[in-house]
């Protein structure tokens, strides 16, 4: 099989998740990436402890998940000559990803305008927490600040009333990553059209608005924040989370539920819902909402998950199990779709999660670890024309730590 980015190099200027994140997607899809790092590696190798004792991992999980299958370049900005190293690797690249802000940009001579001036083919793939322009440009985002808070998804997520609710690690950053290959395909495609490069700018604030447009697109008509969701007291009971009585979550999935009502009735056994003309419409249940939440949840209580199960699917009603992480791991669906794959790193092998997309008859897969901090630094510098007196001199100038 054909790997789908066979032939395609990148060069990576990042760290922590978003941007790595979107290299290595771009890895698993057969791109050569290379990872250019400050001396001694980049910040996120740091961030899990590991070896063998109390409180640490057998191997740095979270940076291979982003980074694997990646070459390692040190090359020290600051010194003199450091920025000039990356725009002689940049001659040969296809992609640059990176997520330093603009004022980093234009400190380093690495802005689109620079780089395109000396590789005007080249696709510029920046992924910062704001954009590039604007206000808040240089004001340095994550995850959790840009995407989650500032985007208004925090505003959103808890019970009416309650404090905030703070996001899982990296949601943000995986969506944007992913929103970031998805443009930097487009925009290769057109680089090979037109022969011209481009630039992509894409924010993990504006990913964020994307991910909860449904409710952005209401404000912009009304004005108003949309409520919190209370399931107690649900506009559509049969769009709710349930209990049940062996101490498990379910949760029902029915936007318009007029075809399911009857059904749900009776998996509760109470047919007098459904022959009552004030709950046959979806108008009607919404004014009864905490009355009926009530009512589905001292019947779930009544059940163990197995039972309900059984019954929910008779009906064909939608529905999932609330599963907690062990259990999706061990999911025979995901693990029927190859949804994790094994990693062999120094400390052994190990499984992690591949790409979210399969292509059938393309080769799309992890392709190995990460690399030791500038492990490929002589190979990828000689590739790129410079001699060995060169990389001497470059040693010299504290190029490489």
């Amino acid at each position: 099989m054909t790997a789908p980015l066979e032939g395609i190099r990148v060069i990576e200027l990042a760290n922590y998740v978003a941007a790595p994140s979107a290299g290595g997607l771009l890895r698993d899809l057969g791109a050569e990436v290379i990872k250019i790092e400050p001396p001694g590696g980049e910040v996120m190798r740091g961030v899990v402890p590991t070896g063998t004792g109390p409180g640490t991992a057998p191997f740095n999980f979270l940076f291979e998940l982003e980074n694997r299958g990646k070459r390692s370049v040190t090359v020290d900005l600051d010194a003199p000559g450091g920025p000039e190293v990356v725009h002689r690797l940049l001659a040969g690249a296809d992609i640059f990803l990176t997520n330093l802000l603009p004022r980093r940009l234009r400190r380093f001579g690495l802005t689109p305008e620079e780089v395109h001036a000396r590789n005007p083919a080249v696709v510029f793939v920046a992924i910062t927490g704001y954009g590039l322009d604007g206000p808040d440009a240089d004001r340095p985002g994550f995850d959790f600040s840009a995407f989650w808070t500032r985007s208004g998804i925090m505003s959103l997520i808890g019970h009416p009333g309650g404090p905030p609710v703070i996001s899982r690690i990296a949601q943000g950053d995986h969506t944007t990553g992913m929103a970031a290959v998805a443009a930097a395909l487009a925009a290769l495609r057109l680089r090979d059209l037109t022969g011209n490069g481009q630039v992509v700018d894409i924010s993990l604030q504006q990913t964020g608005l994307y991910t909860i447009a449904t409710d952005v697109a209401k404000t912009l008509v009304d004005g108003r924040q949309p409520r919190r969701f209370d399931r107690t007291a649900p506009e559509n009971p049969l769009f709710n989370t349930y209990p049940t009585g062996d101490g498990h979550w379910v949760m029902l999935v029915h936007m318009t539920p007029d075809p399911y009502w009857p059904r749900l009735c009776r998996v509760v056994g109470r047919e007098d819902w459904a022959a009552d003309p004030e709950l046959a419409t979806m108008a009607g249940r919404r004014q009864r909402g905490a009355e009926l939440a009530a009512g589905i949840e001292q019947a779930f209580l009544a059940e163990t998950l197995a039972s309900l199960a059984e019954k929910l699917d008779r009906e064909g009603l939608i529905w999932a199990p609330m599963v907690e992480l062990p259990e999706v791991v061990a999911d025979p669906q995901l693990r029927g779709r190859d949804a994790f794959q094994l990693l062999e790193t120094p400390a052994g092998t190990f499984e992690t999660v591949a790409a979210p997309f399969r292509i059938r008859g393309a080769d799309v897969r992890v392709r190995g670890p990460a690399s030791a901090p500038g492990a490929d630094t002589l190979d990828v510098l000689r590739a790129a024309g410079y001699t060995d007196d060169d990389i001497a001199d470059l040693a010299g100038r504290g190029i490489f730590g």
